[in-house]
């Protein structure tokens, strides 16, 4: 049935989505001659990225990306790794603030540049628009259309509430994942899901997955896993403002036990990584112990440039969240036995903790204890209750390194492209980056979807006249 409709416009490619990855494919179709409308459907631009503490970063060789994301698609990792300097030197030439020096390590293993990601929004919207394009918020689109062999544009309802019918030759998914949204949450994580605090924007509810798959698109591998950092339990309050600031970023120089007072993870693999194992433990918590050095050195320098020196335990314990401070371990284990922990079986999972470190690292009840791995041993001595978040999704959209969506059998859909959150396995549990990666795919996508516009003969005409 043909539903009706208020207004039809014209676009050569259409961009779901306004985050990094929807900017970037916006302004790269738009700068290879195609008319673009890049589509936000909340009030403001950005997405996720908005809130971001702008390090544009990735794994520095094909290698590393192996090493740390093991599950990772490696084609997708070796395109995203060959194409960074490229993708970095367009956004010096644009104008934007860049870093001269790069910060080594990041997440354990990457290398980026701090950059002003609302300046980097802003350019590529601005590009759109000179190029004879539109952008606009409030419009959420409702599903894709097609005429059985291809996908030839969207429906969407405008701030307004009008149907508004999008007439173009390819389209751009790149609506930020779906952490938003419990019910995919649940399906691929798991109960705990729904202990998962939201650190994201909130209009990132798989919009693009579900359209995708509406269109015949296949799935990826890491449905299950997710990008986020460890926030303190209970908190009074968790707005965006709190996002950077309440990430217990430090909590890989700690030793962290789950309810039962037991290690279950590597510490030294990485607050990103932390999250996500906490999040397969009783009631999705754990207990972050450590000592004075830690909370006065990694708890409180700056973990990324611009996001300036913290005490993180310290904002933790005014937002409400559950701590405990103690001169001696056995007072602190005391402490959080009143919690509900088992404080014996607390008492000998650090009793090995400190036997295998002092030994220079091995295995303690089961679980690695890396070389180098630092007991707390400076009094006083600190304990705080932490839950997981989720700031975007891992799994979703197959495409290739093209940016093109793929159906099942690894075939291209016509007129279908997706990147950033919306694209599947190029992080899996390891985590590749965000901006950096949501940029490069964005550039991939936008580019192959200027081109498919240019060989169908699109015509570029942004007609606001309805039919």
């Amino acid at each position: 049935m043909t539903q009706q409709v208020d207004e039809v416009r014209r676009a050569d490619v259409v961009v779901v989505g306004s985050g990094v990855s929807g900017s970037a494919a916006a302004m790269t179709a738009a700068r290879r001659g195609a008319r673009v409308a890049l589509l936000e459907k909340l009030d403001d631009f950005g997405g996720s990225a908005a809130l971001s503490a702008g390090m544009f970063w990735t794994a520095p060789t094909v290698e590393a990306y192996r090493r740390r994301i093991p599950l990772g698609d490696v084609a997708l990792g070796a395109q995203l790794v060959a194409d960074y300097d490229e993708a970095l030197a367009e956004l010096r030439a644009s104008g934007v603030r860049v870093a001269d020096e790069p910060k080594r390590d990041i997440m354990t293993f990457g290398i980026g540049y701090s950059t002003d990601i609302t300046a980097i929004l802003a350019w590529c919207r601005e590009e759109v628009r000179a190029a004879g394009g539109e952008t606009r918020t409030g419009t959420t689109v409702v599903r894709l259309l097609d005429d059985g062999r291809r996908v030839t544009g969207v429906l969407a309802r405008d701030a307004d509430g009008r149907l508004v019918r999008y007439d173009a030759a390819a389209v751009v998914l790149t609506t930020g994942g779906f952490q938003g949204a419990r019910d995919e949450l649940t399906r691929h994580i798991g109960p705990n899901a729904d202990r998962l605090l939201l650190r994201s924007n909130p209009g990132s509810v798989g919009d693009g997955l579900r359209m995708a798959r509406a269109a015949g698109t296949g799935g990826t591998t890491a449905m299950s896993t997710f990008y986020g950092h460890l926030i303190g339990y209970p908190i009074d309050r968790f707005e965006p403002q709190d996002y950077l600031p309440a990430s217990q970023y430090y909590s890989g120089s700690t030793v962290f036990v789950n309810l039962r007072g037991e290690r279950f993870v590597d510490e030294t693999e990485g607050d990103e990584l932390l999250n996500q194992a906490v999040t397969f433990q009783p009631q999705a918590r754990g207990v972050l112990i450590f000592d004075d050095h830690v909370r006065r050195t990694e708890g409180t320098e700056e973990p990324f440039p611009g996001l300036g020196v913290i005490d993180r335990y310290a904002l933790a314990v005014e937002a409400g969240a559950r701590h405990a401070e103690a001169d001696t371990l056995e007072d602190l284990v005391a402490a959080v036995a009143g919690w509900g922990v088992d404080g014996m079986r607390l008492t000998r999972t650090l009793e090995r903790y400190v036997e295998v470190a002092a030994a220079g690292g091995g295995v303690a009840d089961g679980v690695p204890v890396a070389a180098g791995a630092r007991p707390p041993q400076t009094g006083p001595f600190y304990a705080l209750m932490v839950q997981p978040s989720i700031t975007f999704t891992f799994g979703g959209i197959r495409t290739d390194t093209a940016g093109a969506a793929l159906d099942p059998d690894g075939r291209p859909i016509p007129g279908l492209y997706a990147a950033g959150a919306d694209i599947g396995g190029l992080s899996n549990y390891g985590y590749a980056g965000g901006l950096a990666p949501g940029y490069i795919t964005g550039r991939w996508a936008g580019a192959s979807a200027a081109r498919a516009a240019s060989s169908a003969g699109a015509p570029g005409a942004l007609a606001g006249a309805a039919r």
